[in-house]
């Protein structure tokens, strides 16, 4: 008699708190890829959001004896407590992703999957510059996402009416960067519009302006949204805490669907995805204000330009994100 090889599952281990965070998100996109294979299972280290329980998401409890069970563990990120459940765990394998540069967070955690597990940490960058940045062995990959209905959206829209700028966030400080307002208020000020989703933590700067809107998060499907803009601004702001220091984007997911989408982006240098960029050829990476206006003066008035620049992004975005990453992280995953 044929016996029938074992199955592991795969635990993914997050914070789902919030249904806009990037980490998170990659997680249940994960999730929708491996469960044609195998058993999946979906944990938070805390309290869950509903719009995550309705995707399955469990929260993690020793008490309740709700934790990840053999197989593959993977660990969204160091953000993710280490709780009392990982001592009953008993993987077979653990998958650490790093998107968060936290080195202090990044190396207590590998001694506790360590001493607890037995298991050595696979580590998965985010992005090159964030393995460099720490100096462990390791591999970057591209962040698994659905990306097909961003390709399906129709483009360029680029004339019709006022030009648009806009892009999306989490609705935090944190993702703004300061001088930001300034741009906003530069290209109202020139009759362009604005849409920012979410942003209503920027209402005290900038309310009352004609031409700008500010959504909060959530307030339309992604994709939607994207779809009536002609051009994607995006660069973060100072990180929480008070140290002054500008929140590093480890990827940006938001750019990359952007770009799947067909609209040429303008972005901050200083960030993951930039390490996958070629300014001037696929968006454009600027490094402060006078670039940041002057790039986005240049796609408002050459519509040939701006058209010309989403959809060698859209070129982009798919060779990075699209059948062939998905084989790759179903590879890797998926096996024993």
């Amino acid at each position: 008699m044929l016996t029938q090889p074992h199955i592991t599952p795969l635990h993914l281990v997050g914070r789902f708190n919030n249904p806009y965070t990037g980490a998170e998100r990659e997680l249940l996109d994960l999730a929708d890829m491996a469960r044609p294979t195998l058993p999946v299972f979906l944990w938070s280290d805390g309290p869950v959001h509903p719009v995550h329980a309705r995707n399955g998401v469990q929260p993690l409890s020793l008490f309740s004896q709700a934790y990840p069970r053999g197989g593959t563990l993977v660990l969204g990120g160091v953000h993710v407590d280490l709780g009392s459940w990982l001592a009953y765990a008993n993987p077979l394998r653990v998958v650490l992703k790093y998107n968060l540069p936290d080195h202090a967070r990044l190396f207590l955690a590998i001694e506790k999957i360590q001493a607890t597990t037995g298991c050595e940490p696979e580590l998965r960058f985010a992005s090159a510059s964030l393995q460099a940045s720490v100096g462990l062995k390791g591999e970057v990959e591209h962040s698994l996402m659905a990306i097909d209905r961003y390709l399906a959206l129709p483009r360029p829209r680029l004339a019709a009416g006022a030009f648009t700028v806009g892009r999306m966030s989490r609705d935090v400080a944190e993702k703004h960067h300061p001088q930001d307002i300034a741009v906003y208020r530069h290209l109202a000020a020139r009759g362009h519009k604005v849409r920012l989703l979410g942003a209503t933590c920027l209402t005290d700067q900038l309310k009352d302006i004609s031409g700008i809107e500010l959504l909060p998060a959530g307030a339309m499907d992604a994709a939607d949204f994207l779809r009536d803009l002609d051009c994607f601004f995006y660069r973060t702001g100072l990180a929480s805490g008070g140290k002054g220091e500008f929140l590093y984007e480890a990827y940006g997911r938001v750019v990359f669907e952007a770009m799947a989408s067909g609209l040429p982006v303008v972005a901050g240098a200083s960030a993951g995805y930039a390490d996958f960029l070629t300014t001037g050829q696929d968006c454009f990476l600027v490094h402060n204000q006078e670039q940041a206006i002057d790039r986005l003066t240049a796609l408002v008035t050459n519509p040939q330009l701006a058209s010309g620049l989403g959809a060698r992004a859209r070129v982009t975005a798919e060779r990075l994100h699209g059948p062939s990453n998905v084989s790759i992280h179903k590879a890797y995953y998926t096996s024993s």
